[in-house]
């Protein structure tokens, strides 16, 4: 059976380019919202381009109910206040992934510190939801470092040629978000550990952001070297 991605918060700039990037694939995607007109907005909007109906609106509500693979897109400061409500739908089948990353505003071009003080004492973005969220739950942390601008841009469709970092603790769930990555093409996963590896994928997103401004540019990503030919 295929299993279904769906986009909470995907209504914003990494979640569209993401559903689009799908939708060039031929995958399909529960494009959730708060408000069903926006998702049924933005959803008619991408599945024009694609020229195919693809992508299917819901309340978040109703796409993590629907969802196998659940890709968690809202900016980081409304993540958990938009999780809580959703937490009683949630079971050990569906894996939760987290693409945000927590940065402040950018001072004079330097960067700055990503995640803001927190009363659960978490140092990145996928340790706070994984502190939240039930530990039966799988979660991981996964395309913290693409482009949004990249990938949302299907008049030019660059090439990614990119590594996407996937890390969580279990192995099971992390082999499950590859596959949904490896459908995006020129796309490769990496598989970068444990939970505690988002500390640092977090702070190479506020580093590319640097790279885009220094370079007038939105497309800059990471490509490692050196690793054996295999899959995974």
């Amino acid at each position: 059976m295929t299993e279904r991605i769906g986009l909470i918060g995907g209504t914003g700039p990494l979640g569209q380019g993401l559903a689009l990037r799908w939708g060039l694939a031929g995958e399909s995607v529960i494009m959730g919202s708060r408000l069903q007109e926006k998702a049924d907005k933005i959803s008619l909007e991408i599945n024009t381009k694609l020229g195919r109906k693809l992508i299917l609106p819901l309340t978040n509500e109703n796409c993590i109910q629907e969802s196998d693979i659940i890709l968690i897109s809202t900016p980081f400061k409304f993540m958990i206040e938009t999780l809580e409500p959703l937490i009683p739908h949630l079971t050990e089948e569906k894996i939760l992934v987290d693409v945000t990353v927590p940065l402040k505003p950018f001072e004079k071009g330097k960067m700055v510190e990503t995640l803001p003080p927190s009363d659960l004492n978490a140092q990145s973005a996928t340790e706070l939801l994984r502190k939240v969220i039930p530990p039966k739950i799988p979660v991981v942390g996964a395309f913290k470092t693409l482009s949004n601008s990249t990938l949302r841009d299907i008049d030019r469709i660059p090439t990614l040629e990119q590594d996407v970092f996937i890390f969580g603790k279990d192995k099971v769930a992390k082999n499950r978000v590859k596959e949904k990555a490896q459908k995006i093409r020129n796309l490769r996963p990496v598989d970068a550990g444990g939970t505690l590896s988002a500390r640092h994928v977090e702070r190479f997103t506020a580093f590319l952001i640097g790279l885009n401004r220094r370079y007038k540019t939105h497309d800059s990503g990471i490509k490692v070297s050196g690793l054996p030919h295999r899959e995974w």
